[in-house]
């Protein structure tokens, strides 16, 4: 007697099952695939916008804890009638959710950008100043200037170097602190500042920087830098704290 295998197959529902399960599985696991991506970009962008925060951080607080008030430079009468500043003159230019605040200052300090000249040639006194500058396009740039000689106008001079430090700032604010009781400032001009006769009363003893810094993509962060300038009031003194 001969017996004959029968090979029996899938059913058409069998198959069409069997791909609904295949199509649902490759679907989430793609769906993981992208999100891991997307949150891979995200934190690679959050990292890059930290690092450009502390390097900017590092370069504003290298030039604020430098900052002198001049008192011969003031002092002088004939030449009072110029308008001259010295120490900080803060400007405030706040609109809506962000600022474009201007810092100008004199510092004491070796220079940033004149760097072709020798030690022995550098005054290490200059002006520095920071402000964001809207371009073409409306496109906002963090800039810092710095004019190797001290004169009349501590906004501009004819020997000034500016350099884009960040394409990505959109907030820059100041705030000056006379004291840790005292409220904040929003501007400060050290020649009109009323004091016991010291020049270092004519800086604010400490300011606070806040920088929101933007990527293309969207991603926002803030930071808050805190800046003491006199260097008795200590490390970790809090601006803005009543003691």
């Amino acid at each position: 007697m001969r017996i004959s295998a029968v090979h029996q197959g899938f059913s058409l529902m069998e198959l069409l099952i069997a791909l609904s399960l295949f199509a649902a599985i490759a679907g989430i696991l793609m769906n993981s695939f992208f999100q891991f991506s997307r949150q891979s970009q995200r934190l690679e962008t959050i990292l890059k916008l930290r690092q450009e925060l502390r390097i900017l951080e590092q370069i504003i607080r290298n030039d604020v804890q430098a900052v002198v008030y001049l008192d011969k430079f003031m002092e002088d009468p004939q030449k009072r009638q110029d308008g001259r500043k010295s120490g900080i003159y803060g400007v405030d230019e706040s609109g809506g959710d962000f600022s474009k605040d201007r810092l100008h200052m004199h510092v004491n300090n070796i220079s940033r950008f004149h760097r072709n000249l020798t030690t022995e040639q550098d005054p290490e006194l200059h002006e520095v100043s920071y402000y964001l500058e809207e371009e073409e396009g409306g496109v906002l740039k963090f800039k810092r200037r710095e004019e190797f000689f001290i004169d009349a106008d501590i906004t501009d001079g004819e020997r000034s170097i500016t350099h884009t430090l960040s394409s990505k700032i959109a907030s820059f604010d100041v705030k000056y602190f006379k004291s840790t009781i005292e409220e904040a400032a929003e501007e400060w001009d050290s020649s009109s500042v009323l004091t016991t006769g010291l020049a270092a009363d004519k800086v604010p003893a400490g300011v606070v920087i806040q920088l929101r810094i933007e990527s293309e993509n969207g991603e926002r962060l803030e930071s808050d830098i805190t800046i003491n300038i006199q260097p008795y009031m200590g490390q970790y003194v809090e601006w803005g704290q009543k003691q």
